[in-house]
């Protein structure tokens, strides 16, 4: 009986609880549409000239979360803006080289952008 109750108390501590479950960005489940800011973006990024080579990347830089629009068009010549989880802009030279799990979360329905 011993031994059912340390297995059945095992797996319960080992399936039970999972953070994959319901993982959240910026103690979000959706930051594009939970985040205010972030959605005024991205409505803002869909204008009539550059909705198509725009996208929205996630990634982590230093222990935390960023976010910043990028552009497929060759001909645009144009500087990232790196902003955290409140909208915050982070200031100093960051490189892509210094994020890590970059993710494209947002590209507009026409987008002409690829990703590989």
């Amino acid at each position: 009986m011993k031994s059912f109750l340390l297995v059945l108390l095992s797996s319960v501590l080992l399936f039970g609880c999972s953070d994959s479950e319901n993982p959240t960005t910026c103690g979000v489940e959706n930051p594009l549409k939970d985040l205010a800011w972030l959605k005024q973006e991205i409505e803002n990024a869909g204008g009539p000239n550059s909705s198509e080579y725009s996208f929205l990347m996630q990634a982590s830089y230093q222990g935390q979360t960023v976010f910043f629009f990028g552009f497929c068009n060759p001909l645009w010549n144009y500087a990232t803006i790196y902003q955290d989880c409140q909208g915050n802009r982070i200031s100093g030279e960051i490189t892509f080289a210094d994020l890590s799990n970059q993710k494209v979360i947002w590209k507009p329905a026409n987008s002409v952008c690829t990703f590989s």
